[in-house]
This record gives structure tokens, sequence and C-alpha cells, in this order.
């Protein structure tokens, strides 16, 4: 087992759970009915412990040792990831997030949000793992039958085995339609849902190892004469070993992993290269109907976005805590304004302390916004009125591109600043900021690169509801800040979002008339932008809004306190984000209305 250095303190999880949200609006739906705001609080502090007793250990052990393929096509981690896995399984941390029926603990989506964060946070790489056996497992839930939610399933939340989402080919990237593996039905089979399966798929995570028996594989693949395209693919259930009706394993299922890839980081979770049906054995049940299974794997891919956020979140949040640590006990230096003085703690540098708020402020925000989208789900799930459910649904649809996207380009920056603010021991692996570093990059590029998230946003989010849903979003920021103009210590940062959201709304009127007038080039030109300046205005009113809660109870308690040091500083934050990183949309907004095309005009040979 390596070094713990996973720090991350509970107060910031305890704020959202009990004062920026409505908690207890949630917990009245009969599917949290067992839970109490203070049973939340505490599912909170067991999630921190298991992070640092547990994972955080692990975590140095899974760089260093990593995934091992061996030339019989087996893969095996280190033995601390099966210890780790098994208190994964004995106390239940496995399914958190999925509901009872099955086996998981049925958590509101908001708070398994906040939990999954501190598992990515303390060991990324092995809390894949566990990631994929609740979102394998809810996709077999919504579209299986009763006999496959019972055998897969159950084994699925109780860590019995693991699951992967098997889209990806050699010769098809993103473009998932381009998919070559094909299905044939097993004509010799009782069941008529019984395909044979045959392709390979690349850059399978977790497509392999030993800490279970078994992987639950589910598999895009075209049924034979099916039509091109994602219109024509299906979706199956491929066991690594198959199992039996009465949920026993059978024979392997001709299923072999013809290597792992050697990445920058997440050395720890194994991403594989899969050969389904070399030997012509290998067998899937199909799951719901045919040429169904873009719709179903959806899910799992929307659910995996969110996952690269809190992902990205973790990762950037314990950079941060490493640097805010290390920099209150590392002295050198006098300070600016006293240069023949006394060395001071690297804190008191003007230029660290402003390194250390971008994290802080970031983080705070990005948090805040995976929260909200935990929490909208959790009422489009269970609200009884369906045009609030359905307006719950479609604000977090709308929200989730941009929260996988800006989360990891943004929780990039932040360690970038972390391992600035440390210096020449942030570049070495005495500490963990260079690992984050590594397994932070690839969240850009996973589950649809942050470009084609963009492409989502202004293609698809955007138009739900003919557009309402992103129209009701801006206007509920404008209403925001009419509503608080006149704030006291806000004023000045109300009137920047008010600004910034105006932007945001002329870029939007502006693509419309790009579609027009023959430019249609200048979207995908401007589409990272946008979404980047969409979030940081979205993210600002979050901020705000913790700001105002934070200086009404700094009314009530001592300044001095934990309490009151921790409501400063979340009004503190407010301000920085909305005066440091807001005003990026000003100069993304100047450079947009420029509408500059050289990037497309360019001869090709000048690159």
């Amino acid at each position: 087992m390596g070094i713990n250095y996973f720090k991350r303190e509970a107060r910031d999880y305890q704020f959202l759970l009990n004062e920026h949200f409505k908690m207890e609006d949630v917990l009245k739906y009969d599917a949290f009915a067992d839970f109490a705001i203070d049973d939340l609080g505490m599912i909170i502090d067991e999630a921190l412990k298991v992070g640092r007793e547990v994972l955080g250990p692990a975590n140095q052990d899974g760089d260093r040792e990593g995934a091992v393929y061996h030339q019989d096509g087996s893969v095996t981690l280190p033995k601390s990831f099966h210890d780790a896995f098994a208190v994964m399984r004995e106390n239940g941390w496995v399914s958190y997030a999925n509901k009872p029926d099955f086996g998981g603990q049925g958590l509101p989506q908001g708070v398994a949000a906040l939990v999954t964060e501190i598992f990515f946070g303390a060991n990324m790489a092995f809390s894949m793992y566990t990631g994929f056996c609740s979102a394998a497992g809810r996709v077999i839930e919504n579209y299986g039958t009763d006999e496959d939610k019972e055998l897969f399933c159950t084994q699925l939340y109780s860590g019995e085995a693991t699951g992967t989402m098997c889209l990806t080919e050699p010769d098809a990237g993103s473009d998932v339609g381009a998919a070559r593996t094909k299905a044939v039905k097993d004509t010799s089979s009782d069941d008529p849902r019984i395909y044979f399966i045959e392709g390979v798929k690349r850059f399978i995570s977790c497509g392999d190892h030993d800490m279970t028996e078994n992987v639950i594989h589910l598999v895009l693949a075209r049924i034979e004469g099916d039509p091109e395209g994602t219109k024509g693919l299906s979706l199956f259930i491929v066991p690594k070993i198959w199992v039996n009706p009465d949920g026993s394993l059978g024979e392997p299922n001709d299923v072999f992993t013809a290597g792992i890839e050697h990445k920058m980081g997440v050395h720890g979770s194994s991403t594989c290269t899969l050969n389904f049906g070399e030997n012509g054995k290998c067998r899937g049940i199909i799951l719901g109907e045919p040429r169904t299974g873009m719709p179903k794997m959806f899910q799992m891919m929307n659910e995996a976005r969110l996952g690269c956020g809190m992902q990205a979140l973790g990762l950037a949040a314990s950079a941060y805590d490493s640097a805010r640590i290390y920099a209150k006990e590392r002295v050198q230096s006098a300070p600016f304004i006293d240069r023949r003085g006394k060395a001071v703690p690297i804190i008191q540098h003007e230029d660290v302390r402003r390194m250390l708020m971008n994290g802080k402020s970031v983080t705070e925000a990005v948090r805040a916004l995976l929260f909200k989208i935990g929490y909208l789900t959790d009422i489009a799930e269970n609200d009884p009125d369906e045009e609030k459910a359905r307006h719950a649904e479609h604000l977090a649809d709308l929200l989730l591109p941009i929260a996988k996207s800006y989360a990891s380009d943004k929780g990039f920056e932040v360690i970038r600043d972390s391992i600035q603010a440390m210096g020449g021991v942030g570049y070495c692996s005495e500490f963990p900021v260079e690992q984050y570093a590594r397994d932070m990059k690839i969240i850009s590029i996973w589950e649809g690169t942050n470009y084609i998230q963009a492409l989502d946003l202004i293609g698809r989010k955007m138009q739900l509801e003919g557009g309402k849903v992103f129209q009701g979003c801006l206007q509920s920021i404008f209403d925001f800040t009419a509503a608080h103009k006149d704030d006291a210590d806000f004023a000045v940062d109300l009137k920047t979002l008010f600004k910034a959201t105006q932007s945001v709304g002329d870029v939007a009127m502006r693509f419309m008339g790009y579609f027009g007038d023959g430019r249609a080039q200048l979207i995908p030109l401007a589409a990272t932008r946008f979404q980047d300046s969409l979030a940081e205005c979205i993210l600002a009113q979050l901020m705000l809004e913790q700001g105002m809660v934070a200086r009404e109870k700094l009314k009530t308690v001592d300044p001095k306190s934990a309490d009151g040091i921790f409501y400063t500083g979340k009004v503190a934050s407010a301000k920085y984000f909305c005066r440091n990183i807001l005003p990026s949309v000003f100069g993304r907004y100047s450079a947009l209305t420029i509408e500059d095309d050289t990037a497309i005009t360019i001869p090709e040979e000048c690159f």
C-alpha cells in the first residue's frame, strides 16, 4: 500500500446538503422515505473515511504497479485493489446509487454524485471498476427482462461481477455508427434472444481484470442484414463467462483480451482490446428490441459523461487540497512588500494565493453544478407533477455536456496551478499532483470529446422543447440578477453576470444566422468557447447563491469560529469567481463576434 494523500474535508458537502439546496424536498419522495438529512451527512462522512483509509492508500499502487497484461490474455491488478474491492463489496459501496430492488443503497442522485466525487478524488482508476457495476446494471434494470435483472443486476450491484460499455472499435472511434461487430441469431438455442457475437472492441475501460471472476459486457453490434449507421445497432449482454439460469457460472464465452493500452495515466484501470467470437462461440443476449441499441447505450453514455465531471472534480479538488496544505507549510522568500523581511509560508505570496483561489472557487462551483444535476435527476425520476419532472429532466440534460467538458478542461487548469503553486515538488512523484495531471487529461477525451459535448449542447440540448429550456436557463439568470441588483456586497458581480449572460444569448442568436447565410462552419469553430461561456454564467449564479447564503450565516456565528471561517471563504469564492473567471466570457465574446474564419481558409499545406 502507498501513502494516503487524500485530504478532503466534509464542510462543503454539508453546505450543499443542508444550506444551499433544499434536500428536505427530495426526501419527501417515497423512494427516499428511509433517509433523513442527518443520514445523508453520515453517509458523506463514511465515504470520506473510505476515501482516506481504503482507496487513498491504494492510489499510488494503481499508478506504479498498474494493470498488467499476460500473454494468456489475463489481466492482473495490484493486491491493494483487491483488498479495496473487498471492503467496497462488504460495505455496500459498489451500488450506492442504484435502487434497492436488486441490492443497491438507493441514495438520492445528488448525494450519490458527492460520494462518487469523493471516491474518484481518492482513487480514480480503482473507482472506475465499481462505477461500471452501477452504470451497466442500471441499463439492464431499465431495459432487461425480469430474468435479466435477476441474473445480472444482482451480480453487478453486489460486486460479484463488474461491467463495461463496448462501443469503440479500431476503425470506429467517435463515429459509433461505423461499427462492424456483428450479431447472428443462434438458431440452435431455445431462447430467441441469444445471438452469436463477432467483432473487436477497443479502448474498453475496465475491460478485464482479476478482482472478480466475471465481467458483464454491454456490446453494441449489428444484426446481420440490419441497416448501416447507428440506427442499425442493437445492444447485447455479453458475459465474459456465461451465466447459467440459476446464476452459476458456465463456460468461458469466447471473449479474449488481446491487450491493454499503455497510457499516460490511469494505469490501474485496464483499457482493453477485446476480441469477441474468435472461435465462433461468443454468445450475447439481446437487450430489448433489435435496432434500439443506441438509445439504450445513450443512458450509459450520459451517466458516464456525468461521471467524467465527477472524476475531473475529484482529481482537481485533490490537487487543490495538496497545494493548499503544502503552501501553508512551505516557508520560502520574504514578502513582495517587505523584501528584506523574513521568509514566510508561500501561501502568503500573492501569486500563490491567486492560484489557490482558482482551485478553491472552481472546485466549489463545479461541485455545486454536479450536485444540482443530481438534485434535478431526483425530481425528474420521482416527482408526481409530470410537468415539473419533465422540466427537471430537460434542464439536467442541458447541463450535462457543460458538466463533462468544463469540469475536465478547467479541472486540468486547477491541477496545473496546483503543481505551479507547489513548485518543483509539484512536478515530482513524491507528491501525488503530477499523477492527478496525468490521470485528468483523458477525461476531456472520454465519452465524447469536449468538442462533441459542445456540438451536443448546440445541436440537441439547446433545442429541447423548441429552445425553451435553454431560453429558460438564461432567463433564470436574468431574473436572479434583477432580483438582487441592489445587493450591497455583490452588485458589481451581478452586473457582470447580467452582461456575460447577454453575450451568451447574442452568440446563440448569431448561430441561427450562420445557418441561414451559409456560414455554418463558424459554429463548430465557436462551439467549445461558447460552451465554456455558458458554463461560467451558470456557475457564477450558483456561486453567488452560495455567497448570499454564507453572508446571512455569518450574521449568526463567530467570524473566527470554524463555521465563520468557512462562510467567509464562501463569500470570497463567489466574488473571486465572478471577478476573475467569469470575465473570460467577454474575451471569448470579443473573439467570436469578429467571426474570424482563418482556421478554415488557411491552406492545409500551411499547417
